[in-house]
């Protein structure tokens, strides 16, 4: 099937959502205000600064950069309701249990009660706080946690191991992680440690061993710039890979903090052309060919991949995804059951996802998303091809990416014809 699409426009991205929370839990404990830069509007960031003004802290969003000012000392009581982001979930109770004589109830959706957190308690109960699942709602008592020596499963979800880091502060003793099993988006830690590093904590990691010494503290800043989210800019980007005219993107540094910024590299492997400028990343299509490569460490950007991989000249294979199983659906089996819908031969076998060029145009097919942002905005690649198809939940992006189908509509069609 031949590609004939032909789209352009430039997309402004707000600040990354990862980044963020990871400086938003860093300032519960500043002593100075903080000034943030380039913030971002989703609902996962909402949930968490909501909750985290219930718990004392100060956000002023009066102006396009964010004010953070931090009181004396947080709440040590209160009822908190996390909706689904399971980074605040996670960042929450952690810090939390750090609060010394602090007693809250979080209530959470069924949806975000599905994630995994039983690992994340234990470990918490083993430093000194008190942790109990009631229906619903998780309950804590919190202390002056041990820190320690410990041993941490790293095949669920790296964000225990982040929620861990970023209450550095608190901890009597040094903290010594020793992480087990293959580590799930490592690249996510290191962001953790980086930003960590930039409010002056020093940590030492080998790979395998995190090492925090106690009785650090995070310096004060002035500002923090958060860079923009390329997660949320991958769907553009590969939108430029399928399309004869270029999409861009802005952009701040040379470098990134965030993984998803390596999709660059693979969408380079597949054949789109690329061009970095001063303040802007351009995408266009060259000619796409299937390949094999391992995507534990961008697991978001696994649908967005199996998209293009439609439109390659032979198959693609992925590898080490197992971990999506736990996302906000089975994305895995999502993507098996509703690509197989429009004509898609692909397949999942030990550890491994097959997919083949498809060969026919598909008829007016539903698309099921199981309310998961992810999968939305990677089947809109696909409906911008193919605009016969339905998706489900569309409103869903509002979780990391409310402004996504406006985006995608600020895009100029020039021409879109398959054979």
């Amino acid at each position: 099937m031949r590609n004939y699409l032909d789209i352009s426009g430039h997309i402004t991205l707000e600040g990354s959502k990862s980044i963020l929370n990871r400086v938003l839990m860093i300032a519960t404990y500043l002593r100075n205000p903080l000034k943030i830069l380039n913030p971002a509007s989703c609902a996962d960031i909402t949930t968490m600064s909501k909750n985290l003004f219930k718990m004392g802290l100060n956000i002023d969003r009066s102006q396009e950069a964010w004010i953070v000012k931090t009181p004396k000392k947080l709440k040590i009581k209160g009822k908190l309701f996390i909706q689904d982001s399971a980074t605040a979930y996670r960042f929450i109770t952690t810090r939390i249990a750090a609060i010394n004589k602090s007693k809250y109830n979080i209530k959470i959706s069924d949806q975000l009660k599905k994630r995994p957190i039983k690992q994340l308690m234990d470990i918490l109960t083993q430093m000194g706080a008190t942790t109990k699942m009631q229906g619903n709602s998780l309950l804590i008592n919190g202390s002056q946690l041990n820190g320690g020596i410990l041993d941490i499963p790293a095949d669920i979800s790296s964000q225990f191991i982040s929620s861990l880091l970023l209450i550095a502060p608190s901890y009597k003793n040094d903290l010594e992680l020793f992480l087990k099993g293959d580590i799930v988006s490592r690249s996510y830690i290191k962001m953790t440690i980086r930003i960590m590093q930039d409010f002056g904590v020093i940590i030492d990691f080998d790979g395998s061993r995190i090492f925090i010494e106690a009785g650090q503290e995070y310096n004060d800043l002035s500002e923090y710039l958060i860079e923009p989210d390329f997660s949320s800019a991958c769907y553009f980007w590969a939108l430029g890979a399928l399309s004869r005219s270029s999409v861009s993107t802005n952009k701040i540094n040379k470098t990134s903090l965030q993984t998803d910024y390596n999709f660059l590299s693979i969408l380079e492997k597949i054949g789109a052309k690329i061009e970095k400028y001063e303040d802007k990343i351009s995408i266009s299509r060259g000619e796409l060919k299937g390949i094999s490569t391992d995507m534990k460490n961008m697991p978001d950007q696994v649908p967005t991949l199996a998209i293009l991989a439609l439109f390659a000249d032979s198959k693609t294979t992925i590898t080490n995804i197992e971990h999506l199983k736990y996302k906000e659906s089975n994305r895995i089996d999502a993507l098996v059951t509703q690509l197989t819908k429009i004509g898609a031969k692909i397949f999942y076998d030990n550890g491994k996802l097959t997919i083949n060029p498809l060969s026919r145009i598909p008829g007016y097919e539903i698309l099921n998303s199981y309310n998961d942002h992810r999968l939305v905005m990677a089947f809109h690649i696909l409906k911008l091809v193919f605009p016969q198809l339905t998706i489900t939940n569309a409103s869903s992006v509002d979780k990391s990416y409310p402004k996504f189908l406006k985006d995608i509509k600020s895009l100029k069609m020039l021409n879109s014809n398959y054979s």
